[in-house]
């Protein structure tokens, strides 16, 4: 059985210990993990350390915290593998939802899903000028408007899915910067996180 879901923190770090001990509790789950984030492209599988995605293939929860950044779950029912990763714009440059995706294939994933969760949108992403190089060799999308420079995230790593042969993809996003009842750093430098799941029991 795959499960996940995505949570609204309300105490930063403290309220993170107290999800981690609900969701081992709800799922009759010891064991959960969650990586120490550092916006890389470094994924583990069935453990944690300094990176920002999990693929799980036992029972077992995996669980990673955003603000703006964009929370991805990826999963295979048939093969019961599952995976969640952190894009943020350096996580996406680094494409690291398609390293999952070849991760999985290697696990003998062929059948994966995936669900984008809410995280900052086109309409709001504003960078400046020194990125539009990096952003262009990353194929992140950016648009011009009003003088400012925007960019498209979540389009670039529906791009990455659909390019590593994904398809059912479940963009179940919204803008956590204009979008009501979210948390978002860039917006209000908060501590604050949501926390984004995925189970495998």
């Amino acid at each position: 059985m795959i499960d996940f879901g995505f949570i609204k923190e309300r105490d930063a770090k403290a309220e993170l210990d107290e999800i981690a001990a609900e969701l081992k509790q709800r799922f009759s789950l010891e064991t959960l993990w969650r990586p120490h984030q550092i916006h890389s492209n470094t994924i583990f599988v069935d453990g944690e350390g300094e990176g920002d995605g999990i693929i799980i293939t036992k029972p077992s929860i995996a669980l990673i915290r955003t603000a703006d950044c964009v929370p991805v779950v990826l999963f295979d029912r048939v093969a019961d593998i599952a995976g969640v990763f952190h894009s943020g714009w350096r996580g996406t440059e680094l494409k690291i939802v398609s390293k999952g995706v070849k991760k999985m294939k290697e696990l003998d994933c062929r059948n994966i899903s995936a669900v984008i969760f809410p995280a900052i949108g086109f309409c709001c992403f504003e960078i400046g000028e020194e990125l539009l190089e990096r952003f262009k060799n990353a194929e992140i999308p950016t648009e011009r408007r009003g003088g400012k420079l925007y960019a498209d995230l979540k389009t670039a790593i529906k791009n990455e899915l659909q390019n590593g042969g994904v398809t059912d993809i479940f963009d179940q996003s919204e803008c956590t910067f204009c979008g009501e009842g979210y948390f978002s750093y860039r917006r209000d430098k908060t501590e604050k996180r949501h926390a984004t799941f995925v189970v495998v029991k």
